[in-house]
């Protein structure tokens, strides 16, 4: 399950609000101040809404960045990293769209943020969510191959366009191509910012 959520500022890297759905129990400093340093490392995350996913031993820590938004969560490795991935990316756009204005003029008050908790909660179905979902990725319509020959796509993100047809989890193209998961995902988000591609709910 999801075992826990939290939601960051990024650029103070304050955890406003912190959700504990399982028995895992980390602090949330702790984890705000190491997802802080590492999107100051590696500021390729703040391009678009990014999701990423972190090996933390016991757990994978996934992340969408949108914006000045940080949203965590500590997930069971048992667990579907895609269907994780896409309840983040939900989760901040339900935290952007209701408190996107007020961030910008913050006084740092906590309580305002209170009210979230019952949109979070269903929104992971109380840390559930990851359990029954899976999420694939579906190529909308074809990829001409000029595309590479104009330079315009990498011959990589071709080959792994043309794997998905609603069938394969990222893991699975990962696995059929012999390539690390981190580079498939990046091809998906490049085929995301092209328009063409989409994700679906199977099982």
């Amino acid at each position: 399950m999801i075992q826990a959520v939290y939601i960051l500022i990024a650029d103070s890297g304050l955890c406003v609000l912190d959700r504990k759905y399982g028995e895992a129990d980390m602090d949330p400093n702790l984890i705000s101040g190491f997802l802080t340093a590492l999107i100051q490392f590696g500021r390729e995350l703040s391009d678009g809404n990014r999701v990423h996913v972190i090996d933390f031993g016991a757990f994978d820590i996934c992340l969408s960045l949108k914006d000045n938004i940080i949203v965590a969560a500590t997930v069971d490795k048992v667990d579907d990293g895609n269907a994780a991935m896409a309840v983040l990316g939900e989760v901040n756009n339900a935290f952007s769209q209701q408190y996107g204005g007020m961030i910008e003029e913050w006084d740092g008050n906590l309580e305002p943020f209170d009210s979230f908790h019952k949109k979070l909660d269903e929104i992971t179905k109380e840390g559930h969510a990851s359990e029954t979902k899976i999420v694939v990725p579906v190529l909308k319509g074809k990829v001409n191959p000029m595309l590479v020959r104009l330079g315009q796509m990498s011959q990589e993100t071709f080959d792994i366009a043309k794997k998905c047809d609603g069938k394969l989890t990222t893991r699975d193209i990962a696995d059929q191509l012999g390539m690390h998961l981190k580079e498939v995902q990046k091809s998906l988000n490049t085929l995301e910012d092209m328009k063409i591609l989409e994700w679906k709910e199977i099982g």
